[in-house]
């Protein structure tokens, strides 16, 4: 043992140069059961709540044009170059059809 000072006795010879043995792994427990909702991430949601936030999804996520355009110029070509109000991705975009698959897995039908 050598002793320096006001310091703890400090061993002859170094320990660096021991392996240690590998650190366990914990078990760590799954994830609850959630899904990735678009602009939410991962959640966790009751049947009731996932059907609240699709209800608010499809109240606030819209087409922005209706569903065909026709252009006033000959000849009329029709245009479908519809897209969000809220996020102006393309349409449908994600949020929207994340909540029409929800109310769908729900009633049967989307409202």
């Amino acid at each position: 043992m050598v002793t320096t000072g006001l310091r703890a006795p400090l061993p002859a010879v170094s320990t660096w140069d021991r392996p240690t043995p590998p650190q366990r792994l914990v078990d760590v427990p799954p994830p609850p059961p959630g899904e990735v909702i678009p602009g939410y991430g991962y959640v966790v949601l009751t049947p009731a709540e996932r059907l609240t936030v699709a209800g608010h999804m499809l109240a606030i996520h819209e087409p922005d044009s209706p569903v065909i355009r026709f252009g006033l110029t000959w000849p009329f070509v029709a245009l479908n170059d519809r897209a969000c109000e809220w996020c102006h991705n393309p349409w449908p975009c994600s949020a929207a059809s994340w909540a029409e698959q929800a109310q769908l897995d729900a009633y049967g039908w989307a409202l």
